[in-house]
Formats: C-alpha cells, sequence, structure tokens
C-alpha cells in the first residue's frame, strides 16, 4: 500500500500544480485521511473528517428529496471554493483553490479518474 500512497500523493500534487489547488486530498468515508498534499500545519484529520460530514450530509440531504446523490459538493466563498467529490462507495477527493475557474471541474474529473485506477490496483 506504500507504493499507492507515494503514487496517490504524486497525483495530488501534480493536480495541485496544473489546476492551481491550494491543498487536495484523498479520504476514506469514515473521514480517515488516505493521501493528502497541504500546506505544512494543515490539521489534516479534522480537515478530513469535517469533508466527511460536508458530503455525507449532502447525500442525506438528497436522499431525503428521492434523488440520487449528488457528484460532488462546492463551497465557495470570498477567498476561494472547496470541491468535495465523491470516488465511489468508500472515498472522496477534496480540495481548495483560490479561483472559481472552470477548468477547475474538469481537473476534478480527470484526478478522480486516475485516483480510482491506482485504488483499484494492478489486475
Amino acid at each position: 500500500m506504500a507504493s499507492a500512497v507515494g503514487e496517490l500523493k504524486r497525483l495530488l500534487a501534480e493536480f495541485n500544480s496544473r489546476y492551481g489547488a491550494s491543498m487536495s486530498a484523498i479520504v476514506s468515508r469514515s473521514g480517515i485521511p488516505i493521501a493528502w498534499v497541504t500546506p505544512q500545519g494543515t490539521p489534516m484529520e479534522n480537515f478530513a473528517a469535517l469533508s466527511a460530514t460536508l458530503l455525507g450530509a449532502s447525500e442525506v440531504i438528497y436522499s431525503g428529496v428521492n434523488k440520487p446523490p449528488p457528484n460532488r459538493v462546492v463551497v465557495e466563498s470570498n477567498d476561494g471554493i472547496l470541491v468535495v467529490a465523491g470516488l465511489g462507495q468508500k472515498a472522496f477527493v477534496v480540495a481548495m483553490f483560490q479561483t472559481n475557474a472552470p477548468e477547475i471541474f474538469e481537473g476534478i474529473e480527470k484526478i478522480s479518474a486516475a485516483i480510482m485506477d491506482v485504488l483499484k490496483g494492478p489486475g
């Protein structure tokens, strides 16, 4: 698994650089950080757990109105944007950006596919 985590971190670093994310992480649905590229001092356990809560709460809201779960949750502020996107039943990717440029959503789609390939493993 160590080599998979290394590959995930490499993908996240490349993603951050290409799409201007200030931080990104792959987190289990239960809120456990799997791999991340964040500024030093980021409280990763809190960030991961709260991101999982945000995604889970959004899924419950949609379920309560008989809609399929959201593909992603987007939170905007004056200082940037947070995007949380599911990676199947067990994990999700979360990233923060300084801008709400349309290409960040393309980047989320691409990194999600690349992460899924690594998580599936060989075979």
